[in-house]
């Protein structure tokens, strides 16, 4: 078998088991069947009344101690199901972005019995001063104000509380939004990475297209857009989103693994170098599983076998374990024994 239809079978593998994963600790399951009536649950909005998406928010006792975490989904939602009743404190993890973290205690009380419980936050961040002038962590996506009619923006905020729980009544209200006011940045820019984030991706386009036309410095519109692109095998078009998404946030890692993946397709081998050991340099205190795995199907291509096994090797260390990990162990040994300048047989 070819080295990389084992690596693309081993990848289908690890994909299905972390989607598998996310869904359980994002629905709050580990507090147990017996009491998932109660929940707490809200939306993570930035300075500017965005959703914030992928940020860590921690569930914790009253002595602070963590019993649960999850992630904001791409409408800046987090909710814990199943949670006992009980004083906690629900904290927003921002490590990495210009924002403070954010702290809130919360009551959850057995009013009737039998009865649960439900919390709803809206979480407002506020900008760390000391990260924004220092430029430290990922840069923040550049101001772009609007003078939005109230009923659009009401209808904004209503259509991203609604979306999770009532898909078409979430999306009707962003829609209508938009008919009041046609280039609502926020709306097209939301719709358009919601759309992404559903894997609906041919929908996602006119919206973000149409974002960026509102907004030419909206980071987040150019980098959905690449990746729609991408996920379409449209590979032009990925790739000059994908530039765009640098040009405006060169420290981010995800562009830049985004950015050096599809130039690796392209067989723009040296441009997806550089661009892949960015990532790897900007994720070195928190690693990225996935830049690895590319950097090691780079140099197999390139006949750099040797640095292909080390990168294996550290993709092992910093993913979770997995059923495929002696499978990957495997093929590191594989590489190391052709570790010569012919490559072992890779297909793109």
């Amino acid at each position: 078998m070819k080295l990389f239809t084992m690596l693309l079978q081993i990848a289908l593998v690890v994909g299905i088991a972390c989607s598998a994963t996310a869904s359980a600790h994002s629905s709050g399951e580990a507090f147990g069947a017996n009491t998932l009536i109660n929940r707490i649950e809200g939306i993570v909005w930035d300075p500017y009344r965005r959703p914030v998406r992928d940020l860590y928010v921690e569930l914790q006792n009253e002595n602070y101690f963590a019993v649960s975490r999850t992630r904001t989904d791409s409408a800046g939602r987090f909710s814990f199901s199943g949670v006992a009743f009980g004083r906690y404190n629900v904290k927003v993890l921002t490590s990495g972005t210009n924002y403070l973290d954010y702290m809130e205690s919360v009551d959850l009380v057995n009013v009737l019995r039998g009865a649960g419980d439900a919390i709803y936050l809206d979480v407002y961040l506020k900008f760390d001063k000391r990260r924004v002038n220092s430029n430290l962590g990922e840069i923040t996506e550049a101001i772009f104000v609007q003078d939005v009619p109230e009923e659009a923006r009401r209808l904004y905020r209503k259509g991203v509380k609604d979306l999770h729980e009532k898909r078409d009544v979430g999306f009707n209200e962003l829609e209508e939004s938009l008919k009041i006011f046609p280039n609502y940045y926020d709306a097209l820019n939301f719709i358009g990475r919601e759309y992404v984030a559903r894997k609906d991706y041919q929908k996602s386009l006119a919206y973000l297209i149409r974002s960026i036309d509102v907004n030419q410095r909206s980071f987040s519109s150019f980098y959905a857009l690449a990746y729609a692109c991408y996920q379409l095998a449209h590979r032009p078009e990925a790739l000059e989103a994908a530039r765009g998404a640098i040009l405006l946030q060169p420290n981010s890692v995800n562009a830049e693994l985004l950015y050096g993946t599809l130039l690796r397709l392209d067989r723009s081998y040296e441009k997806a170098e550089k661009a892949l050991l960015a990532a790897k340099k900007l994720s070195k205190d928190n690693p990225v599983p996935e830049v690895h795995w590319q950097l090691a199907l780079l140099y197999n291509k390139l006949g750099r076998n040797q640095e292909a096994a080390d990168e294996l090797e550290t993709y092992l260390k910093v993913r979770p374990a997995a059923t495929d990990d002696k499978q990957i162990q495997a093929l590191i040994a594989k590489l190391r024994r052709n570790a010569k300048p012919k490559p072992v047989s890779v297909n793109n």
